[in-house]
């Protein structure tokens, strides 16, 4: 009979940040997780590398918690081992970044792979909280539904976009277009890649996100999964954010492809962006939607009427014209 991890969750993390992990112990806890953390587990005078090689037979994930002064004892190459015994005994790895950090720092990039948390809200972010559990338990949370199905585009970003790229996400979202994105679609601590092989097959597109210091494509996994794409003949679409102030300097096989500009004008970008992914024109155009500032509602009215007004002879009527007839009934037209 195989013999079962005794604890829920693994702890790293540096003696800096202490009372902040202690906190989210004390939460995962409350909720039903025995934690490992190293002031309950090591006693006095032990090697920590050693108890660590013990500890890690007897956990079911591990948490890497990254706080402002980074990882402390926790050396680049033992974070890197304790990594490589989590991946051969399919441990999840969860990096969770603390209030005050911003992105994975520059010395631990290779934790990119596996999909991130951040308390950037503080640590009784309860949303944040309920993901940890997810990650911790491999359970989708209540509150998040696991989705199935096709997907309309792919969304591919660095970290330091995340922010950015989620809430255009919210938007797709909110016109009907769903999106791929890791941070909904992938268990914290499971590897991104993976999943996302399993289910390229259902996704129609991809948009490729280009901040000021951002290059998503020179990660070599995600230039795979763009070619992966080219080579399936489905939409390409680069997509430069506000904080672009310069030219990007684009790879040849992303230049002759028609961008998508939020630097310039957010609604006719959403509205390039919808038809980029959708390969459909969308109904409303962006202009007669910010020259006027009418709702959609409003507008969609207003686009049956030009309708109307050109089957009866009035030639391309312009937005004075159809302003005279807010309120007139199109069937009397």
């Amino acid at each position: 009979m195989v013999n079962q991890p005794e604890f829920d969750v693994f702890l790293a993390h540096n003696s800096q940040d202490k009372p902040q992990v202690k906190a989210i112990a004390s939460e995962l806890k409350r909720r039903g997780l025995k934690v490992w953390i190293d002031e309950e587990q090591i006693l006095p005078g032990r090697p920590f590398q050693d108890v660590i090689q013990q500890a890690i037979s007897n956990v079911k994930s591990a948490a890497i918690f990254i706080g402002s002064q980074g990882l402390g004892k926790w050396q680049v190459m033992e974070l890197r081992i304790l990594i490589s015994q989590c991946v051969d005994a399919d441990i999840p790895v969860i990096p969770v970044l603390l209030p005050g950090v911003e992105g994975i720092p520059g010395d631990l990039l290779f934790l990119q792979q596996f999909n991130c948390l951040s308390f950037a809200s503080g640590i009784d972010d309860v949303g944040v909280l309920d993901k940890l559990v997810s990650g911790i338990t491999q359970e989708q949370p209540k509150s998040s539904p696991k989705t199935a199905g096709n997907f309309d585009v792919l969304l591919c970003y660095d970290d330091e976009d995340r922010s950015e790229v989620q809430q255009i996400a919210e938007q797709l979202r909110q016109r009907q277009i769903r999106p791929w994105l890791n941070l909904w679609e992938v268990p914290p601590g499971r590897s991104w890649q993976e999943l996302l092989a399993a289910q390229i097959a259902q996704i129609h597109s991809v948009a490729i996100f280009i901040g000021s210091k951002s290059s998503p494509w020179q990660k070599e996994e995600i230039e795979s999964f763009i070619w992966e794409f080219i080579e399936l003949k489905r939409p390409v679409i680069p997509v430069i954010l506000p904080n672009v102030l310069q030219e990007p300097q684009l790879p040849i096989y992303l230049r002759s492809r028609t961008r998508v500009d939020f630097h310039q004008d957010k609604a006719e970008a959403f509205y390039n962006l919808e038809w980029g992914i959708t390969q459909r024109k969308p109904g409303n155009s962006p202009k007669i939607l910010e020259e006027n500032n009418f709702s959609v509602q409003e507008t969609n009215c207003y686009v049956r009427l030009e309708e109307l007004l050109v089957q009866h002879g009035v030639n391309k009527p312009s937005i004075r014209q159809l302003t005279l007839y807010p309120y007139m009934s199109t069937e009397k037209v």
